[in-house]
This record gives structure tokens, sequence and C-alpha cells, in this order.
């Protein structure tokens, strides 16, 4: 490396993350294939690793953007954020529905199905639902999906608990989700 006294060098050693060899590369540079093993590096990434947080602080919640899969934090009260990696808008908000619904509904809120709230869509994906009217389609939960009397869901159901009150009624599959997995 050659630099002047003051100056910052041109380039810098690193070290792949795959094949763990240490090689020098242009800090200008953004990806390369590794001199050794041939794999992509994102030499920003290595460079300059993005902080890793693992709990929340007071305040915030931590949600996964339904269209990339990527962690984000939120304040949590926040209606809705927009995601840092692939900008897509993630609704926070909780629903409360009365009548028929023929739209999507993406949400990590709430979804609250009063007895006469109909849904005919194929996929539904909430934080968590209460449900007392009729769902035909998938339901995707991030946590607990709870059909009360006289609710009706026919379809697939994604969700860390299921709870079916005496006089709820459920046709379809179940696929439950670990208590540690977060999904996307």
């Amino acid at each position: 490396m050659n630099s002047k006294a003051g100056e910052l060098p041109e380039t810098r050693d690193i070290v792949c993350p795959y094949c763990h060899r240490n090689f020098p590369v242009s800090i200008r540079c953004i990806s390369i294939p590794c001199r050794y093993c041939n794999r992509h590096i994102n030499i920003q990434e290595v460079l300059f690793p993005p902080k890793k947080r693992e709990k929340p602080s007071r305040g915030e919640r931590r949600i996964f953007c339904y269209k990339c899969g990527k962690e984000i934090y939120t304040h949590a009260k926040a209606q809705a954020i927009r995601c840092n990696h692939c900008y897509h808008q993630n609704d926070m908000n909780d629903y409360k529905i009365k009548a028929l619904l023929g739209k999507i509904i993406e949400t990590h809120g709430t979804l609250y199905l009063k007895k006469k709230g109909i849904i005919e869509i194929s996929n539904i994906r909430v934080g968590n639902a209460i449900v007392k009217g009729k769902i035909h389609g998938d339901l995707y939960a991030n946590g607990t999906v709870e059909i009360l009397k006289p609710g009706e869901i026919y379809g697939k159901i994604t969700c860390r608990k299921l709870i079916i009150k005496k006089g709820g009624t459920f046709s379809g599959k179940v696929q439950m989700l670990p208590a540690n997995q977060e999904f996307s």
C-alpha cells in the first residue's frame, strides 16, 4: 500500500466470509468475487458490517417485512413503517371487520372479525386474529389465532398458537410455527 503520511490508504485487507482467506481490496470497491473460492463478496458489508440488535429497546417493536422478510424496528405505537431494505409499506394497524370484505389483508396488527363479517380471499397475513365471523381462505398469523363462537375458518391456518372455543368451526390444514421462529 502506497500512501503518503496523513492520507487514508486506498486498499484494505479483508477476510472472505466463506473461505476465510485474507486479500487486499480497494476501499472504493462495492463487490468482488473472492480470489480463492470465487464466491461473491459484498465488500461494503465486510468493511462496514451492519449493527446487530438482539432485542428492541424500550418502546420499540421488532417485525419482519412482509415483502423481503428482513428485520425492522419501529415504535410500538406506529401505525405503519416503510422497510428500509425494500421500501415496502408494512401496516401495523388493528382491523375490526363487520361486513363482507374482499381486499387483501396484510398487517402486523390484530384482525377482529365480527359475527357478521365474511372474508373471502386467498391470503390473509396478520399479527393475531380473533374470529367470530367466516373466513374462506388461508390465514397466516405471526402470533395467535382464536376462533370464537360462531366463528368459522375454511382453509389453511399458519400460526404459533391456535385456540378454538366451543362453538367455533375449523376445516382445513394447520401449520404451527415454532415459538422462537419469526416468519416473513
